[in-house]
């Protein structure tokens, strides 16, 4: 048999499709699927997390050595002090026996307090030192529990997480440090709807601790304050995102109006250590 190399026919391996319509097709299809990831955990989020197991939640957090940030051991008799009100706060909002509070302070003139993952409930001194009476704290940690209460610190993480991700595909990073960078240890971010209900539940922490709300309203009066200051050294962190302070002073009558709970009543002062407590440990 006699061997023949027959020649190719030009273009075989090629498509009469233009390449670059190939690229956009492409394009349009990743574009379709992230869009449409985007609105499942956008609009369907709340659903999914509120199915996460809070013990899951609690292994995330553990991942990271939170006392490494935090100044805890060097104030234990503020801490003891601290977590003995979060014991009772959430006995007051009856939260499920499976969320565990943990309180921390952080030695810092920074005038904040934030809860996150796992139930850790952190404040800083400079918020510390502002507040005028027992009821008046109160109020500050039964907000930040009743957003551990409502799963919101994971709720606002996971989209955290989900846009951390996505940047780092598109941008090409390894995304080592997502859950760090998407505010674990962090200051998270809640919408207003998640502001006002940890509001009402910091009402109801009052109500079953002193039978009043008096004191209640002080917390968003010294906020409303030090907004109208021109010269404090410190900014504003807590509530940026909140409703207005006029408005959640306002809610405090509405509420106790509509609950036919009292107004006033006796204000339980701090100990005399809280205000001690910070004189020498003061740092920038």
């Amino acid at each position: 048999m006699k061997y023949e190399n027959p020649q190719i026919p030009e273009g075989i391996n090629t498509t009469k499709e233009h390449p670059l319509k190939e690229l956009l097709v492409l394009l349009i299809g990743s574009l379709l699927v992230i869009l449409s990831i985007t609105f499942v955990v956008t609009f369907g989020g709340g659903w999914l997390v509120d199915k996460i197991p809070f013990s899951i939640e609690k292994k995330v957090s553990n991942m990271y050595d939170v006392e490494k940030h935090v100044d805890d051991k060097r104030a234990p008799e503020l801490i003891h002090y601290l977590q003995g009100l979060v014991d009772q706060i959430s006995e007051a909002q009856d939260l499920p026996e499976d969320i565990k509070i943990t309180v921390h302070f952080i030695n810092s003139g920074t005038v904040n307090a934030f809860a996150t993952l796992g139930g850790h409930v952190f404040v800083f001194r400079g918020l510390l030192e502002k507040l005028p009476n027992e009821n008046t704290l109160v109020t500050l940690l039964g907000h930040e529990i009743a957003h551990v209460k409502l799963r919101h610190p994971i709720k606002s993480l996971s989209a955290g997480i989900f846009f951390s991700i996505l940047t780092s595909a598109v941008t090409g990073g390894t995304g080592s440090d997502l859950l760090g960078s998407a505010g674990l240890l962090g200051s998270l971010k809640f919408g207003r709807d998640m502001e006002q209900q940890s509001d009402k539940e910091a009402m109801v922490s009052l109500q079953g601790m002193y039978g009043h709300l008096n004191g209640g309203a002080e917390l968003f009066r010294i906020f409303q304050k030090m907004k109208e200051e021109s010269d404090i050294d410190e900014p504003v962190k807590m509530f940026s995102s909140h409703p207005h302070d006029e408005k959640r002073i306002k809610n405090f009558q509405v509420v106790a109006k509509d609950k036919g709970w009292h107004e006033t009543g006796a204000l339980t002062p701090l100990p005399d250590f809280f205000q001690h407590s910070f004189v020498a440990r003061k740092v920038n």
